[in-house]
C-alpha cells in the first residue's frame, strides 16, 4: 500500500511525467469536505455518513459509511510518536518560527521535520480512501484523493461575519475577536493546503461549494447524496 502511495503523490507532485495523472478505477468511493472556519464540517459529515449507511442497507449493502477529522491527526501523530502538546499545535496548522524550530532541534523530544508530517498525514488520507466508504474532513484531503475516480469533493463556505457569529456563540468570544480567529485559522488551512495544492485555484479541486448561511444542513446533505447516489456510490 506504501509503495503505491508514494507512487501516487510523486506523480501528483510532478516529481514523474504524467500528462493525465494517475487515474484509480477501484479505490473509495471517498467524499472530501474543506470548510471554511465557523462552516459545521463535522456536524454534516456525521449526519451524510448516516444517511449514506442507511441508503446502502436499503439496497441490502452492509458497508457502513465513517467519517473521520481528528483520527487523521491522532494516528499521524501516533505513528511518528509526537507528545500531546505536538499534536495539538499540529491539529491547528501552527507554523514554527526559526527560533522555535531552533529550540526544537536542541531538545530532548523528538520532532519530525513539517514535510514528514504532512507527508505521513496525506498517506494516513490515502490510506483511507482507498479503503472506501469514507468522509474526509479538511487536510487537503480533496488534493491528496483528487484523481481517484471514486471521489466526490466538497467546500463550505459562509460569509466572514456569520462564521464568526458561530465561533463567538461556541467559544464565547466577542465578534472581534471571532472575526479574527476566523480569519487566522483561514489562512494557517490555506498554507497546509497548498503545501498539496502549490496555491491551484479551489475549481481546480472541488466538485461544487455549499453557503452555510443560506443552506440548511439537512439540503447540504440531501444535494451531497443526490450527487454521490449519481456517481454509483450507493450500491
Amino acid at each position: 500500500m506504501d509503495n503505491l502511495f508514494l507512487k501516487y503523490m510523486r506523480e501528483r507532485t510532478g516529481r514523474k511525467k504524467s500528462p493525465k495523472g494517475p487515474t484509480f478505477e477501484s479505490p473509495g468511493p471517498v467524499i472530501t469536505i474543506s470548510r471554511e472556519y465557523g462552516c459545521p464540517g463535522r456536524r454534516i459529515a456525521k449526519k451524510l455518513a448516516q444517511t449514506l449507511t442507511e441508503k446502502n442497507k436499503a439496497q441490502r449493502n452492509s458497508r457502513e459509511w465513517r467519517w473521520i477529522s481528528k483520527e487523521i491527526i491522532e494516528d499521524s501523530a501516533r505513528e511518528l510518536k509526537l507528545s500531546p502538546s505536538l499534536m495539538k499545535e499540529l491539529s491547528e496548522y501552527k507554523e514554527r518560527g526559526f527560533f522555535e524550530n531552533l529550540a526544537l532541534f536542541f531538545s530532548d523530544e523528538y520532532y519530525p521535520s513539517d514535510v514528514k508530517i504532512k507527508n505521513t498525514i496525506a498517506k494516513f488520507i490515502y490510506n483511507a480512501a482507498v479503503e472506501g466508504n469514507v468522509i474526509i474532513i479538511g487536510r487537503a484531503a480533496e488534493a491528496i484523493t483528487k484523481n481517484f475516480v471514486n471521489s466526490l469533493h466538497i467546500k463550505l463556505k459562509a460569509p466572514l461575519d456569520w462564521r464568526a457569529k458561530r465561533v463567538a456563540d461556541i467559544q464565547g468570544m466577542t465578534m472581534q475577536e471571532a472575526r479574527r480567529e476566523a480569519f487566522e485559522m483561514d489562512q494557517r488551512r490555506d498554507a497546509f493546503r497548498n503545501y498539496f495544492e502549490k496555491e491551484r485555484p479551489d475549481i481546480e479541486y472541488f466538485d461544487i461549494f455549499f453557503n452555510c448561511a443560506t443552506l440548511t444542513d439537512e439540503e447540504i446533505v440531501e444535494s451531497i447524496v443526490i450527487l454521490a447516489e449519481s456517481r454509483g456510490f450507493v450500491v
